[in-house]
């Protein structure tokens, strides 16, 4: 039997980040390092694993302090993600029609693997997905695509999101791109193999990539 899998990544591609991410890294910059956040920078840095985010809003910090850093960013999104999340439009639908099909959903993500289950639940949406699959020791994006397509042998596999990495992971896994132009930063998703302007879009994007 055939196993048709959809890789998502999840921040930018199904969930809101700017919402709470933006609150979180307010707070969280005032408090640990006495300065204020830049949102343009924090948002560009979304879907980067944790050290070059670390690196990038505190260049000059010891990389001895990340692990107290994001201690305090977890604490903090959690606590922003109960008053503010959601998906994009068209994103919960999308979902359930692809799961009701029979298709295999996965989350790919460079978030820690507790904030890819907690965003995941506050979406309302882990019914829909086989596999979560978040970022440890930072590892990136074409690697930890490896890894769900070495766990989960698909007979056919593609990816979706909204950054460049993400579609330099499909690349380097020998799978197509579903790129979301919706995203913080469309441009980079411009070589995609399909892009979509909306979540609802990715639906047929699936059927013309894999059947």
């Amino acid at each position: 039997m055939d196993k048709k899998l959809v890789a998502f990544d999840m921040d930018g591609t199904l969930n809101r980040i700017e919402l709470f991410i933006i609150p979180t890294f307010r707070e969280v910059m005032r408090k640990f390092a006495g300065r204020e956040s830049d949102d343009d920078l924090v948002m560009s840095l979304m879907g980067c694993v944790e050290q070059e985010i670390y690196q990038s809003v505190l260049p000059d910090y010891p990389l001895e302090r990340m692990e107290e850093f994001f201690k305090m960013v977890y604490e903090a999104e959690f606590r922003y993600i109960d008053q503010y999340h959601g998906s994009f439009d068209g994103v919960p639908e999308m979902l359930k029609k692809l799961h009701g099909e029979g298709y295999v959903l996965a989350v790919c993500s460079n978030g820690a693997p507790e904030y890819v289950e907690y965003i995941t639940r506050a979406l309302d949406i882990q019914q829909y997905f086989t596999y979560l699959k978040g970022s440890e020791n930072n590892v990136g994006k074409a690697q930890n695509l490896a890894a769900v397509l070495e766990d989960l042998k698909p007979s056919a596999a593609v990816m979706v999101g909204d950054r460049s990495h993400d579609m330099e992971a499909a690349r380097e896994n020998g799978i197509p791109f579903i790129g979301c132009r919706y995203g913080f930063l469309p441009e980079e998703v411009n070589g995609a193999d399909i892009c979509v302007e909306t979540g609802g879009e990715i639906y047929d994007a699936v059927k013309k990539l894999i059947g």
